[in-house]
């Protein structure tokens, strides 16, 4: 728990503390299938008492969490975050908001999302753990008394479903006869069986879909796997003090090397192919080196350690909320030392409280499984219809004020001109000229192409041309055979491959296509990371979907590549740049309640150091590219001083215009325009 509240606060002092919720699992895999084993064994397992116990555990410290946490989100958070927050509060009311998040979040975007409830995408896997498990382990019980008897038919009590039938006499799922040894052999084979085909798809999905890999359990139970192996007894223990000493100080030191070095990038891969091991097998390591007498084991179970675990869990539920709620309140994206130290004594006197006042009397209760299971049914429904209702509040006047009109992008791409598509592209003909002999301009890059569509509909409709529009993305648009992996959406791999060929074939080869504008997020497609962030979310890869190793190199090489094939087709060639990166759009548009009453300051100005360390480096690449390979280059940046003009934003997002930001640019780009139609390359 330490080391992901250490990763949350500062990412930097320790790069692999997420791993800590990897050791969870194993150690979450070893209790636990040690219980359920145990009164299989005895024959008392019963699912209602079982399940009665997790709820008592986990549901009242959750369910107090998601209550104080509303009021905050609602008088704290922006529009969008706000629904997100309500959405994910509703999924995490029904134990599945690693669903949620899986479909909308990926885990180490920029500042970790800003939700508060990002956190509890391991709960959702626990108690889906606890909801598998149990069957699981019930099935092999079976199946064991089963073939060990011949396959004849043989009295076999199922789990009981009441707290009442879990004090009755009950017959034992295995035969007397039955070896509890055979049992455990079994056991094993399955475990070791679920451990590969967990790991292995884990392994498939981190390259085709990372959040799949990251927040399903199904890509999680090889490490429950592991802790439950272990639990079994399988495997001898060493017999002397020593050898137990040395397999534990070897776990330790895995797992202390996995909290340092294994970052979301490990060994040229995604963590989840091998960083997930390095923490589990430590962690395993520990367990196996002796519960009882190896020395790791008595350090970790000496009295502070002891005392933190007693509390880890509430301490863990209130530990990301409050960081959230502080950054966006103080407007801090990187927590000062003091902000940190203060968040640490809130989340230790909070979770004290939780484990004194909430966890231990729930725990206490004796009530009734049954009661306990339909109670905590009512708590869901009733959770998750709160949050639905309030989610239709994100933009209510009681709760926060609008500062600029919100505009409608659905008419982005709007021209008056026919339109149709072709071959994957958007095509507008502004020319009265016959289709094998109109003049056309094209358009291309990812989604910032979108910022010049208004300036070059103007000009293709002044001087009676056709516009092709490319925009796909985060895809760059180059020549030859490019594939990349992208971790800010699975789709851009599949979606870029089809645009490549869309470009070269539709745009490069087509002898009508005078000039071609190229806008995209260089900065990004130059060393393959996004602002704020410290491993490439973009990769070029090969043939084999191996990473390109030199990025950046490759990067200059095939755009070298790209604008001399254009050159050499007679193409007028336009580099487009990015426009400043504007860090506080969401502060700008909008004031929550809880801001105005402590008169709070809108925020609507650039910040300079950000776009000074985040764009820096790229823009002045591409100016100096364009310069070295003799293409036309615009600017934007001398015509975005401010980014509100007469109270309007000029941005939808961080790195995206607004409909009003694209027209305000318009005028300033057609002069580009015309210079690269009057002087374009003769074909060769």
């Amino acid at each position: 728990m330490l080391s992901v509240f250490l990763f949350h606060l500062q990412p930097s002092l320790l790069p692999g503390g997420f791993l800590g919720v990897d050791v969870f699992f194993v150690i979450s895999g070893y209790l636990i299938t040690g219980i359920i084993v145990r009164e299989n064994h005895l024959g008392t397992f019963s699912l209602a008492n079982f399940y009665g116990r997790r709820v008592k555990r986990i549901f009242p410290a959750l369910f107090v969490v998601l209550a104080l946490t509303a009021p905050f989100a609602t008088f704290l958070l922006t529009p969008e975050t706000y629904v997100r927050y309500m959405q994910s509060a509703r999924y995490a009311s029904g134990q599945l908001s690693n669903f949620f998040f899986a479909q909308r979040v990926e885990y180490f975007e920029e500042g970790f999302s800003g939700q508060p409830l990002l956190h509890t995408w391991s709960l959702g896997v626990e108690e889906q753990f606890y909801l598998v498990w149990p069957l699981l382990i019930y099935l092999v019980f079976r199946f064991s008394y089963s073939w060990g008897n011949g396959g004849t038919s043989h009295r076999s009590v199922a789990p009981t479903s009441s707290a009442a039938e879990h004090h009755r006499p009950a017959a034992p799922l295995a035969h007397e006869e039955h070896s509890a040894w055979m049992v455990k052999r079994i056991m094993g084979g399955v475990l070791v069986l679920l451990f590969l085909a967990s790991y292995l798809l884990c392994q498939h999905l981190s390259g085709t879909n990372a959040n799949l890999a990251f927040y399903m359990f199904f890509t999680r139970a090889f490490e429950f796997s592991i802790g439950g192996f272990l639990c079994l007894g399988l495997v001898r223990q060493p017999d002397s003090r020593v050898a137990q000493m040395m397999v534990g100080i070897g776990g330790l030191v895995l797992l202390i090397a996995s909290f340092l070095a294994v970052r979301q990038e490990f060994v040229g891969n995604s963590f989840l192919r091998y960083g997930t091991l390095l923490a589990c097998f430590g962690t395993g390591m520990i367990i196996f080196s002796s519960p009882t007498t190896s020395w790791v084991n008595l350090l970790l179970a000496s009295r502070v350690p002891a005392a933190i675990g007693r509390i880890s869990y509430s301490l863990y539920l209130y530990h990301w909320p409050l960081i959230i709620f502080w950054k966006v309140y103080s407007g801090e994206d990187s927590l000062s030392f003091t902000s940190s130290l203060i968040i640490v004594v809130a989340a230790f006197v909070l979770s004290i409280l939780s484990y004194r006042y909430v966890e231990q009397p729930a725990r206490k209760m004796t009530l009734p499984d049954r009661w306990v299971l339909c109670s905590a049914l009512t708590v869901i429904i009733v959770f998750a219809v709160s949050f639905r209702i309030l989610e239709e509040a994100d933009t209510s006047e009681w709760r926060i004020t609008r500062y600029t009109k919100v505009e409608d992008d659905s008419q982005r791409y709007s021209l008056d001109c026919p339109r149709r598509s072709e071959k994957g592209m958007k095509v507008f003909n502004c020319s009265d000229e016959p289709q094998s002999s109109r003049p056309a301009i094209a358009l291309v890059g990812d989604s910032h192409s979108g910022h010049y569509f208004p300036a070059v509909a103007e000009w293709t409709r002044q001087n009676n041309y056709e516009l092709k529009f490319l925009g796909v993305p985060g895809c760059p648009m180059l020549v030859g055979d490019v594939r990349i992996k992208s971790l800010i959406a699975d789709k851009h791999a599949e979606q870029c491959e089809k645009a490549l060929s869309t470009f070269e074939r539709g745009i490069i080869a087509n002898h009508n296509v005078e000039v071609v504008v190229i806008a995209q997020r260089f900065d990004l497609f130059l060393d393959g990371i996004s602002y704020e962030g410290e491993n490439r979310v973009i990769r070029f890869v090969d043939q084999d979907g191996k990473a390109i190793l030199d990025h950046s190199a490759y990067f200059e090489e095939r755009l070298q590549e790209t604008v001399r094939t254009l050159k050499e087709k007679g193409k007028g060639v336009v580099l487009a740049g990015q426009v400043p990166l504007f860090r506080q759009v969401k502060e700008c548009d909008w004031r929550p309640r809880l801001m105005d009453r402590y008169d709070w300051q809108r925020i609507c100005s650039y910040d300079v150091d950000f776009i000074e360390t985040w764009q820096h480096q790229s823009r002045s690449f591409i100016q100096d590219f364009a310069r070295n390979n003799r293409v036309f280059y615009f600017d934007p940046f001398p015509h975005f001083e401010e980014p509100v003009i007469d109270g309007l934003n000029l941005y939808r997002d961080v790195d995206h215009l607004s409909n009003q930001g694209e027209l305000h640019i318009a005028p300033f780009v057609s002069e580009v325009l015309d210079q690269a139609r009057l002087n374009r390359p003769e074909q060769n």
